[in-house]
């Protein structure tokens, strides 16, 4: 039975192990050395002889090779591994397979990595083991994990605060806030912006052959983050009206030069912004459906780029302010219901409605008949 497999067990000093040499050592070593060992871990004449016939082949190196592809195969993946548990797997020498001077082994966190540095007595060697791979190049190289914790934290919109608090309430070695914030800026921002443009690329190419040639239709809208003119940032989206696709976006803060912290410029700034840089792409914009925000039409009509684009109102703005004079229809159609609520008052209650509705197309005389008006 290999040593690691009872790793979870509390383990004594008088406790024997099988210590089969391919079940120690690593799969690189397996090829390369013969051993000797005794049956217990009390003993210290485990020795390693290495056959020089077989470290002068090339097998060895086809060996590495393979273990390097499960390895890649493998990264990725994450597991919590408790710190005592952990120690248990470095009660050997991973050079020699000798047992370790624990006073000589130095333990290190780089963020959410832990790097250990064991040092053998018996064949004079220090070996680092990393708990993680390091991506990047050069200086810019880092633990993969203390990129991966502030991207996800990121992507999912989970609070950089909390997620420390999380950390910390678990006993977890996580990246410090500052650091975190500084790979979302430096990486997470830059890599998210290249991955939008392909995709903004691509959905403006589908959106241009759906057109066929006609120019589009886009509806233009901004969203802030508080109601009132105490907000500080502003989404402005153009969406196809045909497709009922996104084709552009503009995000603003009012400490932009040209808003100058006047809240309500945000969104006319925005979306000359959007026009513009569809115009500026080739992509022939006929008609643009908004609210009545008089400062997004200005804005547009005094722009060179933007003025031949015809504007329409969305009904959904118009309605709205035809709200007062649909409310006179519906205080007098209730009034004539409230007067006669009888049955036998319906025929007067029926030439009232007739009349209004005769009134309302501007016809304020007709000749009665007798089957109506």
């Amino acid at each position: 039975q290999p040593p690691w497999s009872s790793a979870l067990a509390r383990v004594a000093s008088n406790d024997t192990f099988n210590d089969e040499v391919n079940d120690i050592l690593p799969k690189k070593f397996k090829s390369k050395v013969s051993t000797r060992t005794e049956a217990t871990m009390e003993s210290m004449s485990s020795g390693y002889h290495y056959s020089q016939e077989i470290l002068d082949g090339e097998e060895g190196e086809e060996e590495i090779v393979d273990q390097e592809d499960e390895s890649s195969a493998e990264r990725g993946r994450y597991a919590i591994v408790e710190d005592s548990c952990l120690s248990r797997l470095f009660k050997r020498c991973q050079e020699c397979g000798d047992l370790l001077d624990h006073s000589l082994t130095e333990r290190r966190r780089c963020g959410s990595a832990l790097v250990v540095i064991t040092e053998c007595l018996a064949c004079n060697k220090k070996v680092q083991w990393d708990s993680q791979e390091k991506v990047g190049i050069g200086r810019g190289q880092a633990y993969s994990l203390n990129h991966r914790i502030p991207i996800s934290a990121f992507i999912t919109g989970t609070p950089l605060p909390r997620l420390c608090d999380f950390a910390r309430t678990l006993d977890l070695d996580f990246p410090s806030d500052r650091s975190m914030r500084k790979t979302i800026r430096e990486i997470g921002s830059v890599a998210i912006e290249r991955v939008y443009a392909g995709w903004e690329e691509t959905v403006r190419e589908v959106v241009v052959n759906a057109s066929e040639g006609d120019g589009l239709q886009v509806s233009i809208d901004g969203q802030y983050d508080s109601p009132g003119f105490t907000s500080s940032n502003c989404k402005v989206t153009t969406i196809d009206c045909h497709t009922k696709l996104a084709i552009s976006g503009v995000a603003l803060s009012k400490k932009e030069d040209g808003i100058d912290g006047v809240s309500i410029r945000m969104e006319s700034e925005g979306a000359l912004r959007a026009l513009v840089d569809l115009v500026n792409h080739n992509i022939p914009i006929k008609k643009l459906v908004s609210d009545q925000n008089a400062m997004v039409m200005k804005k547009l009509r005094e722009h060179p780029k933007t003025a031949h684009i015809e504007r329409k109102l969305d009904w959904w703005h118009v309605q709205k302010h035809m709200r007062k004079e649909w409310w006179k229809f519906f205080n007098h159609l209730y009034f004539v219901h409230h007067k006669y609520p009888r049955r036998e008052d319906r025929p007067r209650a029926l030439e009232l409605v007739q009349s209004f509705i005769m009134h309302i197309q501007g016809k304020h005389s007709w000749k009665k008949v007798i089957d109506g008006i």
